[in-house]
């Protein structure tokens, strides 16, 4: 269960809540917006909501 924590940005946090730059992540490897609980059969929209912010947001990384 469970998995790395992220926020909003879909960007990966320490255990200590801080961004590790550059870092996003989404889908089955994250325990959510929560880091405390896997994402189970029915939870597609949130595969492809947080795929499309990493995934987004890790493009703008690269580019600045």
């Amino acid at each position: 269960m469970g998995g790395v924590k992220i926020n909003t940005n879909a960007e990966v946090l320490t255990a200590e809540d801080q961004v590790i730059p550059g870092l996003y992540a989404a889908g089955e490897v994250t325990g959510g917006v929560h880091g405390a609980n896997r994402l189970g059969g029915n939870a597609i929209a949130d595969c492809m909501t947080f795929g499309r912010n990493a995934g987004t947001n890790a493009a703008k990384y690269a580019l600045a």
